[in-house]
């Protein structure tokens, strides 16, 4: 009885160190104030993001949005070729590194989602 009971405690003692060592290898991601005029996370980079989206639209759009930096890539190149955005030269990879830092990948939270969203391509037709 005295071994299983040593027993119980070395797994419990095993599972818990395991457990604190791959929760130590994750950083613990930096939480940066919001800016309560443009909505932005006042993280480094933010003024120049501020200042080059908040030109054409509000800024209040960019929290709606997240991507790696080849979504945000895309979405620049696809703002600076139909809507009129000049080019952004030297801002170019400050600007997608602090989007992509900041507004990276989001993960779909299962509990409250059944499923992934649609690809658009899937979408019923709009009613006419």
């Amino acid at each position: 009885m005295r071994g299983l009971r040593s027993l119980k405690i070395l797994v419990v003692s095993v599972l818990l160190s395991s457990s604190a060592l791959a929760a130590s290898d994750e950083a613990p991601k930096k939480e940066y104030p919001v800016d309560p005029k443009s909505g932005l996370k006042m993280a480094p980079g933010w003024e120049m993001v501020n200042a080059q989206c908040n030109a054409c639209h509000t800024t209040l759009i960019v929290g709606q949005n997240s991507g790696d930096e080849k979504v945000w890539r895309e979405t620049l190149q696809w703002m600076i070729d139909t809507q009129g955005l000049w080019d952004l030269s030297e801002t170019w990879e400050p600007i997608l590194a602090y989007l992509s830092t900041n507004y990276g990948e989001a993960k779909i939270d299962l509990e409250t989602f059944r499923r992934l969203p649609l690809d658009p391509s899937m979408m019923p037709p709009p009613k006419e």
